[in-house]
């Protein structure tokens, strides 16, 4: 569903444009400004609304050649729908000139104004394919204490360790951030100022918000910052900023399922639930299940990594059995290796047996084959030490 900002008097036109879009499917009027907006209202509306069109009427022509100087300079490349009381060649090629490219005129025509808006779709079906390269990949717990940051952030480590890739690891979890604590990093920046400046993002911005540690860029919320309400389309700018500039995008989401973390989780190419064996963890992923593919999350799009496993518990295919998903990985219990990495404020030790299983995990979601490394036996070993150089 594409959405519009409306310019223009309440007149005539804009009630008769307004009955149409009524009728018409694929648009919806996010916010109409009654009047011509100066340059700082229209960049307001812009960040507030983002809109992926604007329809503006010509009633004041003056007006509007301000308004669209202003959209040339802010948004160029958002697609402008003229609307006008009639039509002639001479307009047509002014506002050519100007970038507008469709024009909607009296007696308006529900069958234009839907082929108009169809072809808006696929141009944003287009532009959003070449722009979004990055894979987001979402890790979600299904109750507090899984250990899904551990995961997320150890797994996002592995990535970047595969091939040397581009990986954002983006803490969402406004409430109770961990991820910067765990790192020992003091962010005077963070999330907040990503979301609250979306439509004004550059790399230089970008720089002086995220964090590298060992390779792999982070993005936390600010600890001295108190949680806030964002938009979805805020979440969604960051998130398309985020894929444009990085191969993975790996989300580490809070427990509750937020307004804004709708917009990661229906981006992800993989929204991984995080669960232990205990009964109560296995439960709740069952209702947080539903309530993902009641959303719209194709099942396909669905991992299980069950996480501080032992012999002793319920194994992969018996939680596969009660969830209806594939566990795409098993991770031991290593209680002592997490406590003595978050301590020293690194990830786990790359020559640990923890380390091992990250790496596989990751190499399944990028698509990178697994390295399988040759065991050298005693004997081996005595062989190499006498062997002849």
């Amino acid at each position: 569903m594409l959405s519009a900002m409306l310019i223009g008097p309440d007149d005539g036109l804009i009630r008769d444009c307004r009955e149409k879009l009524g009728i018409v499917t694929g648009l919806y009027v996010c916010h109409h400004s009654y009047q011509y907006p100066t340059p700082a209202e229209l960049a307001a509306s812009l960040g507030e609304f983002s809109p992926d069109a604007i329809i503006i009427s010509l009633s004041d022509y003056t007006q509007v050649l301000h308004t669209l100087g202003r959209l040339n300079v802010d948004r160029p490349d958002l697609p402008v729908i003229a609307l006008s009381a009639s039509c002639d060649q001479g307009l047509l090629l002014d506002l050519m000139q100007l970038g507008v490219r469709e024009l909607w005129f009296e007696p308006l025509k529900t069958e234009q104004m839907q082929l108009a808006i169809n072809r808006l779709a696929k141009l944003k079906t287009a532009t959003t394919a070449a722009v979004s390269a990055g894979d987001v990949i979402a890790f979600l717990p299904a109750r507090g204490g899984c250990g899904t940051t551990t995961v997320a952030v150890n797994t996002a480590a592995a990535i970047q360790r595969l091939h040397h890739p581009s990986v954002l690891l983006a803490d969402f979890d406004f409430h109770n951030s961990i991820i910067a604590f765990w790192l020992k990093l003091a962010p005077g920046h963070g999330f907040q100022e990503a979301l609250e400046r979306s439509a004004w993002l550059d790399l230089a911005l970008w720089k002086s918000i995220v964090h590298p540690v060992h390779g792999l860029d982070i993005l936390t919320p600010s600890q001295a910052a108190s949680p806030g309400v964002f938009s979805s389309a805020e979440t969604t700018a960051v998130l398309d900023f985020a894929c444009q500039n990085y191969e993975y995008v790996v989300v580490d989401l809070p427990e509750a399922i937020y307004t804004s973390c709708w917009e990661v989780l229906d981006r992800a190419k993989y929204v991984m639930l995080v669960v232990t064996p205990e009964i109560a963890s296995l439960y709740l992923a069952r209702r947080k299940t539903s309530q993902l593919l009641n959303h719209g999350i194709s099942c396909d799009r669905l991992r299980i990594v069950l996480n501080r496993s032992s012999q002793l518990d319920v194994q992969a295919a018996e939680v596969e059995k009660f969830l209806s998903i594939p566990v795409i990985a098993t991770i031991q219990n290593q209680y002592r290796v997490v406590t003595s990495a978050f301590a020293d404020g690194k990830f786990a030790p790359e020559n640990s047996k923890l380390s091992e299983r990250f790496s596989e995990l990751a190499s399944v979601l990028s698509g990178a084959p697994i390295e399988v490394k040759q065991k050298t036996s005693p004997a081996g070993k005595w062989r190499q030490i006498f062997s002849p150089a």
